[in-house]
């Protein structure tokens, strides 16, 4: 399903914004596409009754046309017009759970879309308990098909900073409700029949819906036969997979799953502190349940460096499990590290709260694998590893005929938007600041504003103004750039750097950068030597490489540095030649720039 921008930007309404959302109301009647909040997740809503709306939704996610969609109300009333029959299962299950995350499946009206069901006789209803939602649903006033406000196959939204991401210039407005509550799609539970059967698992789980019926138990529903339609999303495609591998680290056999406060976020074990150096000073049973609940991610983050020194790894983690990583004091592995926490490690509850976004973030990022923590056991956990399986899964068949989408493009946030923000900066340094270091302060500026905006990467609260500069050890102050270089920059970026005059390094300029990057080895032992107190900041392209596990060896295994000869004198290709290398040596340590910083992608 080709994808087609319609408009210029999307808008994004407040949810206290009254007037904004009668008119997306009314926008959705007349054949619209808005994104809106639940406590599940964010949908992607239309009008159910409306064939061609739906085929707009389909559009806009890139999304299968067998893959039915879910009808919201905003009233039970609402549900007698829209199904031809409400089983005595169902009416339970009405009674019991609506308004609540839960989807009912029954026999669909005449005035429900084929488009809708995916040309099935059956229609699921739902009734989310998101008062914003509610709000917007009863000021439509018509059944709303929608399903998750996601690129199809993508982790689905719980804000609607992500719906904007995926939808930006593809649907009319988005209605702003903040977070959803729970995190995970609605369970969906098939009650055309006498027993009643569960599509999907989510926050209502089997035992409460056994807990409402006066005999029998619901069942989970087996797998698809080839070529069937399903009767709910989810359960064909592959599903809320993000752009990175996704792997599963399960907790050890017997381990506590739910309710279980033995370990805390401070890092201790009832009373007793751990450290690796310490960490025989614990009980045998505290010591056996932190290190097999944390050595399955260090081993397995470490068989991945060892094959691949230039992978970059995600954790979706808990707390204890980065507090142990932390205590480990390894250099390289953090380098190579990006971590999601959630919450307690054992607490499904917040992991699955925050899988979709946790997901979502460790993709901005840019890994190349996520690892994350899985869970054993009834309730909760099994809707939370429906999903996660399904985003780690390769044997269910991609969208078809949707080649893998590019990263969507981020839309900045204004810096009021943070709670706090800090500074940091980043200096380049060569000899004469005419050539390389300007052509590197240019390139990096590029990078910096495509990947903006920042975060702290302790604080999720906190943004970051990233700047660069650069200086020369010999340089003249108000020296011209060197115009074969500038062009040269330009042609790899479309910004040159004739706008950048040279200047000597001095202790001033050390002082207010957070980063000095140098390009050759000699240059970054000269700063060192004169300024000892900085060299913790102070590294040449190599020497950063290096200390961030990125090694590169030729063919006889010997370990190269990153080699960058002045062009000066030479002709233009040599220069484009040059500018190119740098470009890619300054993408590869782009990542790593940005995490010494103290800063991550948002």
């Amino acid at each position: 399903m080709e994808r087609v921008k319609k408009y210029n930007k999307t808008l994004l309404i407040d949810s206290s914004d009254s007037k904004g959302i009668k008119d997306c109301a009314e926008h959705l009647v007349n054949g619209e596409v808005i994104g809106f909040p639940t406590e599940t997740v964010y949908g992607l809503g239309c009008d159910a009754r409306n064939g061609e709306a739906v085929k707009k939704v389909f559009e806009a996610k890139g999304r299968p046309a067998d893959n039915p969609l879910i009808c919201h109300i905003g009233d039970k009333e609402q549900i007698k017009g829209i199904v031809s029959e409400i089983t005595p299962l169902a009416q339970k299950l009405i009674d019991a759970f609506m308004p609540g995350p839960i989807t009912v499946v029954m026999k669909k009206a005449d005035c429900i879309s084929d488009q809708t069901t995916a040309g099935l006789d059956t229609v699921g209803v739902r009734m989310p308990s998101n008062p914003v939602a509610n709000k917007f649903l009863k000021a439509c006033g018509v059944p709303v098909a929608a399903p998750s406000a996601n690129l199809s196959g993508r982790p689905s939204p719980t804000g609607a900073r992500s719906v904007l991401e995926d939808m930006d210039g593809y649907i009319y407005a988005i209605i702003d409700g903040g977070d959803s509550e729970f995190g995970l799609e609605s369970t969906v539970v098939d009650c055309t029949g006498t027993t009643p059967v569960i599509l999907r698992p989510g926050a209502v789980t089997k035992a409460d819906i056994d807990a409402v019926l006066n005999e029998g138990e619901a069942v989970m529903s087996g797998s698809l036969a080839d070529k069937e339609t399903p009767k709910a999303p989810g359960m064909k495609y592959r599903h809320y997979a993000p752009y990175a591998q996704v792997e599963i680290m399960k907790m050890p056999e017997g381990t506590k799953i739910e309710g279980d406060d033995a370990i805390g976020s401070d890092g201790k074990i009832g009373k007793t502190s751990f450290t690796v150096e310490d960490l025989k000073k614990l009980s045998d049973d505290e010591a056996k349940e932190l290190v097999n609940i944390v050595s399955p991610f260090i081993l397995r983050s470490r068989e991945i460096l060892s094959s691949n020194p230039f992978a970059r790894i995600g954790l979706y983690c808990g707390s204890e499990i980065k507090a142990m990583y932390d205590k480990m004091n390894d250099k390289l592995l953090s380098a190579h590290t990006e971590f999601c926490v959630y919450g307690k490690t054992v607490d499904v509850s917040c992991a699955s709260h925050g899988l979709f976004e946790g997901l979502r973030y460790l993709d901005v990022q840019e890994v190349d694998v996520i690892l994350a923590q899985g869970f054993d056991g009834e309730g909760l956990s099994v809707a939370y590893m429906n999903r996660l399986s399904k985003a780690a899964g390769k044997k269910e068949e991609l969208t078809p005929g949707m080649p893998a989408p590019a990263r969507p493009s981020r839309t900045p946030l204004p810096l009021d938007a943070f709670k706090d923000t800090f500074t940091a900066s980043v200096l380049f340094v060569d000899d004469n600041n005419t050539s390389l270091s300007c052509a590197m302060e240019s390139l990096m500026r590029r990078m910096l504003e495509k990947n903006e905006p920042y975060i702290s990467n302790r604080e999720n609260d906190t943004g970051v103004e990233i700047y660069c500069e650069s200086a020369g050890l010999t340089a003249m102050d108000g020296m011209d750039p060197d115009s074969q270089m500038d062009k040269a920059v330009k042609e790899i970026s479309g910004f040159g750097i004739n706008s950048i005059e040279s200047r000597r390094a001095n202790p001033a300029i050390y002082d207010c950068n957070d980063l000095i990057l140098t390009v050759r080895d000699e240059q970054a032992f000269a700063i060192i030597k004169a300024f000892p107190e900085i060299k913790d900041k102070v590294f040449s392209l190599s020497t950063f490489a290096a200390a961030n596990g990125l090694v590169m060896k030729d063919s006889s295994g010997k370990v190269m540095s990153i080699s960058v000869p002045d062009p000066t004198g030479e002709n233009y290709e040599t220069y484009l030649h040059t500018a190119k290398a740098l470009n890619a040596w300054l993408e590869i340590l782009f990542p790593y720039i940005i995490k010494e910083l103290g800063a991550a992608r948002i």
